[in-house]
């Protein structure tokens, strides 16, 4: 019959084993989402790049027109300025359209033609002259077209409509004459068109004497600076919003209660399933049949369930907390698990009398080997190493593991029980010839060697290339062939290939 110790074990195993399934899949959903992340903010920073791109093609066109605007004195003294400001406003207003990721809205007819620009679908003419009376008493010949005039000065026409009686225009304080006769000028003009001044005169992005000869091109300039603002502050979001992205995938692929609840509720009901299908696998051998239990059969089998549930449960638990916690690799936790509770079972049996201090070190020895068991074994490999040796060998290592695992469970009585044992052990490990204690220090050495290479090796959190290493380390520590060994992806594929 599979004895309690065994079951423990091996539920203890293959609950680590899902476990470092769980983690391997969060490290496999973080390694997705970071990936995900890192192409977005490439894309966004890509899309900001050519959007400030094909903004300073804006700027660096409007520049090169006005050059030649100045070059050839087109319009003479007068009317230069009008071209310049008409290509300024093309080449700002358009610069800023491709920078938010809009469609260019302006287009300059430059051809002397009725209208100077198109924007957004309508004909618009332009009009920048230092008195804002004299723009708006051509506007007579345009009605057909909605009217520009310089930013500040349409300024101070909404300010004059609204009944302001003291207006400044570029530092220039109006008269009163001159602010009712722009009134006057505005609601007849507005009268004719039959729409508010608001719906058929527009404001310039520039002021007027930002697109004179000497100062248009400090005018691109600033525009420049303004966008490498722009683009710098966006940059910024993009790399913090990305940054804030990382720290929640990061977050969201931490070790969590849920999942640990998760796993110690398959845990209960692995072992709880278990305990049941044993419990009746047992009254069947006594040639009791399920259908013919009593009431005290069904308590007594859900009173070993319930033992089972409790068992799994924590045992789910205590190997979440362990690989994530504390970081040990998922197999050495399940054993830890598992000798834990051999440790508790046999402490219980001596504190009720069940055994006494003999039958107390065996259970003890019994456990520690089934914990530790595997390792034991690797160590020794195919070595023939002399009896004494070996006794000397799992005794150390029982004694160790046991004081290991009852930090939290040995009483002041039981620790001296073992004490005393590993006294025993290191009075015959004391009268062992000087060859065998050679022989037992290097077995004792490659141990706990190989507790260093097992985590090493199975521990999910280094890096991928790291863990190969460290299995190709473990393989040849524990005497396997170097033939045998897989040591690169080449050899990987072929294995699996062939």
């Amino acid at each position: 019959m599979i004895s309690e110790q065994t079951i423990d074990n091996n539920v203890a195993q293959g609950m680590a084993s899902y476990i470092d399934y769980l983690n391997n899949m969060r490290l496999v959903d973080l390694a997705a989402n970071l990936e995900k992340i890192l192409v977005t903010e490439t894309e966004n920073l890509k899309d900001l790049a050519l959007r400030q791109a094909k903004a300073f093609g804006n700027l660096d066109l409007s520049k090169m027109e006005i050059s030649n605007l100045i070059d050839s004195n087109r319009g003479g003294i007068k009317g230069l300025h009008g071209f310049i400001a008409e290509s300024a406003e093309t080449g700002i207003r358009n610069a800023r359209d491709v920078f938010h990721g809009l469609s260019k809205s302006v287009e300059w007819i430059n051809n002397n033609s009725h209208a100077d620009l198109i924007v957004n679908g309508q004909g618009v003419q332009m009009k920048f002259y230092r008195d804002i009376a004299q723009e708006l008493k051509v506007t007579a010949e345009y009605r057909d077209l909605q009217m520009m005039i310089p930013k500040s000065h349409f300024e101070a026409v909404q300010k004059i409509m609204q009944g302001a009686k003291n207006v400044e225009v570029d530092g220039n304080e109006l008269t009163l004459n001159k602010i009712t006769n722009i009134r006057k000028l505005i609601e007849k003009e507005s009268e004719l068109r039959g729409v508010s001044f608001d719906k058929w005169l527009r404001p310039s992005i520039n002021n007027y004497n930002q697109v004179q000869s000497n100062t248009v091109s400090q005018t691109l300039s600033d525009e420049v600076d303004s966008i490498n603002q722009q683009a710098n502050a966006q940059k910024r979001d993009i790399k913090s919003e990305a940054n804030n992205d990382r720290s929640v995938a990061h977050q969201n692929a931490k070790a969590n209660f849920g999942e640990a609840s998760k796993a110690a509720g398959i845990g209960a009901a692995v072992q709880g399933g278990l305990n049941l299908g044993i419990f009746i696998y047992k009254k069947h051998k006594t040639g009791k049949n399920v259908w013919e239990f009593t009431i005290n059969d069904w308590i007594e089998g859900g009173l070993t369930t319930l033992k089972g549930v409790t068992k799994g449960g924590i045992t789910g638990y205590a190997i979440y907390g362990l690989t994530n916690v504390c970081h040990l690799a998922a197999p050495s936790a399940g054993a830890v698990t598992a000798g834990t509770f051999g440790l508790a079972s046999a402490v219980i049996k001596l504190r009720n009398g069940e055994v006494d201090e003999d039958g107390f070190i065996d259970l003890v020895t019994v456990n520690a080997i089934d914990a530790t068991g595997a390792a034991i074994g690797a160590a020794i490999g195919q070595t023939i190493i002399p009896i004494p040796v070996v006794g000397a060998l799992v005794g150390s290592i029982v004694t160790t593991t046991a004081l290991g695992l009852g930090k939290n469970v040995l009483n002041k009585h039981e620790q001296e029980i073992l004490n005393r044992y590993q006294s025993r052990v290191d009075s015959f490990i004391e009268n062992l010839d000087k060859e065998y204690k050679e022989k037992l220090k290097i077995l004792l050495d490659k141990y706990r060697k190989l507790g260093e290479l097992q985590n090493y090796s199975f521990d999910l959190d280094l890096n991928i290339q790291l863990q190969f290493v460290g299995s190709i380390e473990l393989a040849r520590f524990v005497g396997v062939p170097e033939s045998n060994i897989l040591h690169n992806e080449n050899e990987i594929d072929d294995y699996f290939v062939n």
